[in-house]
Formats: structure tokens, sequence, C-alpha cells
């Protein structure tokens, strides 16, 4: 199965004095809807069977500009994809939420942050471990999942089976396309890692 790993666009917390955006449901900026028309312009050319997608607005509209160029594919809101839940600091700045010393030790291993009534990183790993075990008994060709930073980079830590703390070693940027091979015995190759060419 290849697999395309789409994080959703742009929004005004991605840019100036960035924020927790977490399960808020934060619209897309103009930009970002204009990177998610490239980047359905440019998977016009792969024929997706099925694009799954998070809830929220900012990947649901990603997704749909997908849609628009995969007529045969089927198009279905996926609850694992749902951005992670970051509780008490969502809709804050890195400032608001950490001391300067605080805010190094965020970047350097998030693992050992407590995310007051949020979710653990380990919650996360575990829908993720769901649906991977569940697209590895699925018979499409190409799949695109639209989600979120926070999760792609967690995909990236289960499938390297690697700590969490290696959290920000796998940044992508929105509307970034990373293209994997998936196997039935769940082993993969990585195609494309973060490819955002097709941004202008």
């Amino acid at each position: 199965m290849d697999i395309y790993i789409v994080r959703h666009g742009e929004t005004e917390f991605n840019v100036g004095e960035v924020r927790f955006r977490g399960q808020m449901d934060v619209p897309l900026s103009k930009l970002g809807i204009n990177h998610a028309v490239e980047t359905g312009k440019v998977l016009a050319n792969v024929p997706i069977d099925v694009i799954y997608y998070s809830k929220l607005s900012r990947a649901r509209i990603t997704a749909e500009k997908i849609k628009e160029h995969q007529s045969r594919a089927e198009f279905s809101e996926e609850p694992y994809l749902f951005d992670m839940s970051f509780g008490d600091w969502q809709g804050q700045s890195l400032k608001e939420v950490f001391t300067p010393a605080e805010e190094k030790r965020w970047f350097k291993d998030p693992n050992n942050f407590i995310i007051p009534n949020g979710e653990t990183f380990y919650q996360v790993l575990d829908r993720i471990h769901r649906l991977f075990k569940r697209l590895q008994r699925q018979e499409e060709k190409n799949v695109a999942l639209v989600s979120h930073g926070a999760v792609i980079n967690l995909i990236f830590v289960y499938l390297a089976r690697t700590d969490p703390s290696q959290f920000y070693s796998f940044f992508v940027k929105p509307c970034s396309i990373t293209h994997i091979q998936l196997k039935t015995d769940g082993t993969y190759k990585i195609i494309g890692f973060n490819e955002s060419k097709h941004l202008s």
C-alpha cells in the first residue's frame, strides 16, 4: 500500500507567535487554502482509493481540495487522525505556557511534560497503532491521510519504533506530502518525506 501523509495547510496559529492548536477548530489562513489547492493538484497524478481525514476544518478542507481531483476516491472522516489534545494549553502561545528554561526542555524532550487535561503522547501512539494495524489489512493501493503536525510526528515515532522524546525529529511543514510504502507485515519504506516543492 502506498500512503500519502499530508499535513493540513497553514492557520493563523502557525505564523508569528506560534500557539498550541490541538483540538481547537482553528481555520485555514488564505495561504493555507491556496496551499491546499496546490497539494490537491500535485496529487491529481496519483489514483487515490481512499482519503482519510481529521474532522477539524483545517484538515477536512485540505482533504476536500485533494478530493476535488479524485472523483473515484472514498472520502472518510477518521477519528484516529484527530489532532492531539493539548488540554489547558490550547490557544496559548509557548511564552504563555512555559518559562524560557521550560521552553528549551519542551523542544528537547516534550514527552517529559504532563499536559494539564490533555492527551499523552502514548495515548496518541495507541490510536496510530490501531490505524496502521487496520491499514495493513486493507486492500487499497493508494491511501491519503490528512492530519496534523503532532499526529504526523508521532506516526513517524511509531513507524521508527523510537521514543516519543524524538517527537521534534520528524517535523513536517503545512501541506507537505510524505510518501511511504506500507507492507502487510508492518514494515515500510519512505519514498519522500516532507515534500513541499509544489507550494508557491
